[in-house]
């Protein structure tokens, strides 16, 4: 299933729609097995200390995919649980090495355990289930509701600050309820063994909670690595908006304001500021806003929003060197024309964030039309000027889908909108400073089988400052 994207380059450029100027590098990979058809929303980390490549996602319940030569070839590696398939809605972060001085059933020294989080389907529904492994994914150890709230939970989403064993990783996950909609964020200080109390981040910040009441999608937790610091996104409308279109229920609402919460280390107090408020003819909910931190403290957020036009979708960046206190005036990333949804980044030394996106040369694609989509991969090194520079590239070889993307979430049923991609795609940066991408790959059918593809894109300049290239996309496996 290996596309060797170089030998594929001339066919790229004939018959895709360029991301800019620059050639297409590096490769890409199936990721998840040819028999599965409906994989989508991958989430990928990296083991910055080896090279391994993680890959989770959605199939009918949670898969879990490893690479040990920099994503070429993938094992699967399923998480067995005797309470059946979870639901979906994965993430997975790597943490600190593996607490066990030789070799035992269920644990290798010398590797790092990595944590995997989902929605549950039993013996609680729609609660966090976390599961992780010390052996590469031999075995997990599996919570089944390591985070419960009775109004139920959407959207977890995970973050490690690794300790110096497994054992004393502090892990956190974040989500909103299914009513009144609050961010909702509880922590582990044992590696996942236990959860301490969750903190409803909203009501310890009147003006986030007053604006954010009742309709939010949460967009992402993440730590500083040097710090432990951490950072967790929203976005949403207004209070108007919020209580008379439908409040968390039809998603009717243009999502105009982006907000982000920092907690200076354990998750318990949080301050919470506004990154952006586009205005309520503007909406930001295509359909989630992503974030990072750099080596340098700077936290940086972007999303997808028609600021331009009604039909101009466009990718938004800024970013905030004092905690998330207060931000940059908004930048437009992407230099082509179309339709961008889904951007998610990850950042490495100061200043450097690696962005991926799905864009489209039609700015109202349908089904109808077939309109095709592409991965676009971008970078900016000076992050933190008021004025960044982003340089783009193509990521993926030909057209990954065609049609229309729904971004209302579990709502596109009512419109019968096309969900075939689900709502996300992902990116990592690997020990070498290039960058690991996974997006969910349809090809040119028009509702056609999904699956998962991963790329390792060389095309731009090493997100890491001094890092071995050398290193880039490969594993702990020569």
């Amino acid at each position: 299933m290996r596309r060797t994207l170089l030998a594929l380059l001339a066919i790229a450029l004939v018959g895709a729609v360029p991301a800019g100027a620059s050639d297409i590098l590096g490769f890409t990979e199936e990721v998840s097995p040819e028999s599965e058809t409906n994989a989508t929303e991958p989430y990928i980390d990296i083991d910055r200390t080896d090279g391994t490549v993680w890959v989770a996602w959605q199939a009918s319940g949670t898969h879990v995919a490893r690479s040990d030569d920099g994503g070429r070839s993938f094992v699967q590696t399923p998480i067995v649980d005797v309470s059946g398939n979870d639901i979906g809605d994965v993430d997975i972060a790597v943490g600190g090495p593996t607490p066990c001085a030789t070799p035992t059933a269920s644990c290798l020294p010398g590797t790092r355990r990595v944590y995997v989080t989902s929605l549950e389907r039993l013996p609680l529904p729609l609660q966090v289930r976390l599961a992780y492994s010390d052996d590469r994914g031999a075995h997990w150890t599996i919570d089944d509701v390591a985070a419960v709230n009775p109004s139920f939970i959407d959207r977890p989403w995970l973050a490690v600050y690794p300790g110096t064993t497994a054992s004393s990783d502090r892990v956190y996950i974040a989500y909103h309820d299914f009513t009144v909609s609050q961010i909702w964020v509880s922590t582990s200080n044992d590696g996942g063994a236990t959860f301490g109390p969750q903190v409803d981040v909203l009501a310890q910040n009147g003006l986030a909670e007053v604006t954010s009441f009742c309709n939010t999608i949460p967009s992402g937790i993440e730590v500083d690595r040097d710090t432990g610091e951490v950072y967790v996104e929203w976005i949403t409308a207004d209070p108007v908006a919020n209580t008379t279109q439908g409040c968390n229920i039809t998603q009717l609402e243009n999502f105009h304001q982006v907000w982000v919460a920092h907690s200076p280390a354990g998750g318990l107090v949080w301050d919470a500021h506004l990154v952006a408020d586009t205005g309520p003819q503007t909406n930001t909910d295509d359909i989630f806003a992503t974030l990072a931190v750099d080596r340098g403290g700077n936290v940086y957020s972007v999303f997808a929003d028609n600021i331009i036009a009604p039909d101009h979708f466009d990718i938004w960046f800024s970013h905030s060197s004092d905690k998330a206190a207060t931000w940059s005036q908004l930048v437009k990333v992407n230099s082509d024309k179309g339709t961008h949804f889904f951007p998610w980044i990850a950042a490495g030394s100061a200043g450097r964030v690696d962005f991926v996106w799905l864009n489209s040369p039609d700015y109202t694609p349908s089904d109808a039309e077939e309109s095709p989509w592409y991965v676009t991969f971008a970078q900016t090194t000076n992050g933190t000027s008021a004025t960044p520079k982003f340089n783009q590239t193509s990521a993926s070889s030909s057209v990954m889908h065609v049609g229309g993307i729904c971004t209302n979430g579990i709502f596109c049923t009512a419109n019968d909108g096309n969900r075939d991609l689900a709502d996300s795609i992902s990116i990592a940066i690997d020990r070498g400073g290039s960058a690991g991408l996974v997006w969910t790959d349809q090809g040119r059918v028009l509702h056609g089988p999904t699956h998962i593809t991963y790329g390792c894109n060389t095309s731009q300049q090493s997100a890491i400052a001094g890092a071995n290239s050398g290193l880039s996309c490969k594993g702990p496996v020569k």
